[in-house]
């Protein structure tokens, strides 16, 4: 890799759920490490993740990265600048959320909705529940997502969950009910997500950038799923871990042969931070 200075890396994005954290959502010692390591030498490393903030996962994994700083949350539809002050908000507008609540009526699948950092479901279930794993607000029974709406809530992002096969069979169907007034992407298998169109971890970067005054040839960007291709795109140097799926494999400069549970965000700085020292 160059090292001049428009090629250097001066700031790290990385996914959350498999990619900085192992399968047993654990920050490892050596990622920790090469991350303070990274932030030591000036580059400091952020957050980009389809998460909600102020929850279970911030409070065991943020305080292991250095300072509190920047971050991109909810796909890019929160964003919050060094100070933790939230400097980028998008909501769904109600016409989607309705939609996708008839939706998921009318083809039994679970929806649960995110407002900031609230996850709300008409009912909980085996689906729902499934997000306790990743250290996710406690999925809140609250009976039909309308009366949130009329008491003046609303949602960054919704997720259709159901099994795996049957997801795939309905994503045309749900891209066919939404068609342009949403943008659907993955992070994990059987989660089917809603966002206002448009909406990206890479469009959230792009503004954390702006705030940040770094260049998008300068950040390294790291992510496994297809909810990370636009950032991968958008940086100068975008890295797939190994178990990545083929979406974002295809988007990055560079594919590691280590996966989230080989330590691959700490061979990731070490081979293309620290080596610029």
């Amino acid at each position: 890799m160059c090292s001049d200075e428009r090629s250097r890396i001066k700031l790290i994005a990385t996914d959350v759920d498999g990619t900085l954290l192992n399968s047993k959502q654990e920050l490892t010692p050596a990622v920790e490490q090469a991350i303070k390591k990274a932030a030591d030498l000036g580059v400091p490393l952020v957050v980009a993740t389809g998460k909600a903030p102020g929850c279970a996962w911030t409070a065991d994994v943020l305080p292991r990265l250095g300072p509190p700083g920047p971050g991109v949350f909810m796909q890019g539809n929160l964003v919050f600048n060094a100070k933790q002050e939230l400097i980028y908000r998008r909501d769904l507008e109600r016409s989607v959320v309705e939609t996708a609540i008839d939706f998921a009526a009318e083809h039994g699948v679970t929806l649960v909705a995110y407002s900031v950092s609230r996850i709300v479901t008409e009912k909980t279930d085996e689906h729902s529940d499934r997000l306790l794993f990743y250290g996710e607000p406690t999925p809140e029974s609250i009976g039909p997502l309308r009366g949130f709406l009329d008491d003046g809530g609303t949602f960054q992002k919704m997720i259709l969950m159901t099994t795996e096969e049957q997801l795939k069979g309905i994503r045309p169907l749900v891209l066919a009910a939404l068609q342009d007034s949403a943008t659907l992407t993955t992070a994990l298998p059987g989660m089917l997500e809603v966002l206002p169109p448009g909406a990206s971890k890479g469009s959230g970067v792009t503004r954390l950038l702006q705030e940040l005054n770094v260049e998008p040839q300068n950040l390294m960007a790291l992510g496994d799923g297809e909810n990370d291709v636009e950032m991968l795109q958008l940086a100068g140097l975008g890295i797939a871990v190994a178990n990545a799926g083929a979406p974002a494999k295809a988007a990055a400069d560079v594919v590691l042969e280590e996966t989230n549970d080989q330590d691959a965000v700490a061979r990731a700085i070490e081979q293309f931070v620290l080596s610029q020292a």
